[in-house]
């Protein structure tokens, strides 16, 4: 009778211990949810996909940087090696002045010229209720320069003014204020890059060159295989830059 008794007591212990401890994995258990807008879920998707473009990028130069270093300590100490570590440095001081502008280049790419109403006198009418729209600002230059980087144009020029970080689209009037040089209609913008690309890219229907056309702005772009480009034309002084230790 004893042993029943101390079994059956032990029997019910058990499914005591087991209820308790059901209960408190329940209890300690807890789920934090997180409900995002639209708007923050395409940030965070962007911001993923531009961190993921920017690890890709940096994987891609460490690659580059860590095969020159082998290249470098394989060819020894030589006579030889000091040449090649030479032409290295001269190429990529070569590349870091075409992206940077001090430099004339040439290429593939487009031509774009754009007219507005000051360059027919029969058809300026200062009465006209559309006259502002049919006149090109330096708004438009700025967008259209937007676009052509978004394409991928890798050097951009307008009347012959290279288009750098620098560089400043300012309305004076009928003229425009480019990199402090007065220039007038017919704008011409030169863009090196992937010619068809960026044809395409700057003829789609919703990008800024068609609102210009819209506009009554005359636009022609024509395909390249050789689009020249000058050199910034200024001196780019960097009087208050420094590196960070």
């Amino acid at each position: 009778m004893k042993n029943n008794e101390s079994s059956l007591f032990v029997f019910i212990a058990t499914i005591i211990v087991g209820i308790l401890i059901s209960l408190n994995i329940n209890f300690n258990k807890t789920y934090n949810r997180v409900f995002l807008s639209t708007k923050q879920y395409q940030d965070a998707y962007s911001q993923r996909n531009k961190l993921r473009g920017d690890i890709s990028s940096l994987q891609d130069e460490y690659a580059e940087l860590n095969k020159k270093l082998n290249s470098f300590q394989n060819e020894g100490h030589g006579h030889s090696s000091i040449s090649n570590v030479s032409n290295e440095i001269e190429d990529e001081l070569s590349k870091n002045k075409m992206v940077l502008g001090t430099v004339d280049v040439e290429g593939e790419g487009i031509i774009i010229t754009l007219k507005d109403i000051s360059n027919d006198i029969y058809f300026y009418s200062e009465d006209d209720p559309n006259l502002m729209d049919k006149i090109i600002h330096n708004i438009d230059i700025v967008n259209l320069i937007n676009d052509l980087k978004m394409a991928g144009a890798e050097a951009i020029s307008i009347n012959g003014q290279r288009v750098n970080d620098r560089t400043s689209v300012i309305c004076d009037g009928s003229l425009l204020e480019v990199n402090g040089v007065k220039i007038a209609s017919p704008f011409n913008i030169n863009a090196i890059g992937n010619k068809e690309s960026l044809k395409t890219y700057m003829l789609a229907d919703d990008n800024y060159l068609k609102y210009m056309i819209s506009r009554e702005i005359y636009v022609d772009i024509s395909e390249s295989d050789n689009v020249k480009i000058q050199a910034y034309p200024f001196d780019m002084n960097d009087e208050f830059l420094k590196t960070v230790k």
